[in-house]
């Protein structure tokens, strides 16, 4: 779907070598009022509004879900407050967590500078979670300790289809995270050219300081005795 768009708004757009020399920075905008006229406008942004409401939702559901597996295995920070489900038996706590993170961010959109760091960062933090998760999974098939439970199997074609998940997440964190001059407003500062790298660094080195000084993996096997029978057996889905 993506590409479909790119592709369209490509061919639709009236001047396309504006966009290559940065004098329109908006070119889906340009885009679909040339093609529908100055009608479009309006609405065409209530479009946008809803489709980012959407992509926010589902952001959020899937950092709770995170959240929740998480604070489940008391290996995160306040993990009983953020392992609390609802009596629908969602993750609340990690609903709610996600959500405080997330206002935390909104006074950096009142810059322009900051907004571009942050979509920069995000889009590198998009493809981050798979990276590493295709990774793990490949390290569990190469030392014989995969074990697949699910009901679509690969068979033989899983290590190789595994590998190549690998390489092309990690292409694609790389070429996000590359910093570039080119891919930034003129005159961006230096921070918001390397807001990816220096985002997933950041993260990342934060995450790795929590795991050295509290060493919350040598809980993880307690944890599940511990908790409660709804706790436990909730499923995290919102």
């Amino acid at each position: 779907m993506v590409i479909l768009n790119a592709v369209a708004v490509a061919l639709a757009h009236p001047a396309p070598a504006e966009v290559v020399a940065r004098q329109d920075l908006d070119p889906v905008t340009t885009a679909v009022t040339h093609a529908f006229g100055g009608w479009s406008d309006k609405p065409f942004v209530l479009v946008v509004l809803i489709s980012f409401t959407a992509c926010l939702m589902a952001s959020q559901g899937g950092a709770a879900r995170g959240l929740y597996s998480l604070a489940r295995d008391d290996v995160f920070p306040f993990s009983r407050r953020i392992r609390k489900v609802n009596r629908h038996r969602a993750p609340i706590g990690g609903l709610v967590a996600a959500a405080v993170v997330s206002c935390a961010a909104l006074p950096l959109g009142l810059s322009t500078s900051a907004i571009g760091s942050l979509i920069t960062f995000g889009g590198a933090a998009t493809f981050v979670p798979f990276f590493v998760l295709t990774l793990v999974a490949l390290t569990a098939r190469l030392r014989g300790r995969w074990t697949p439970a699910g009901a679509v199997r690969y068979g033989r074609l899983g290590t190789p289809l595994n590998l190549f998940a690998v390489l092309w997440t990690g292409f694609e964190v790389v070429n996000i995270c590359w910093p570039r001059a080119v891919l930034s407003p003129a005159g961006a500062p230096w921070y918001q050219i390397w807001a990816a790298p220096l985002g997933v660094g950041t993260v990342t080195l934060t995450g790795l300081g929590y795991l050295l000084a509290r060493r919350p993996d040598r809980r993880m096997g307690e944890a599940d005795r511990d908790l409660p029978l709804t706790e436990e057996l909730a499923p995290a889905v919102v």
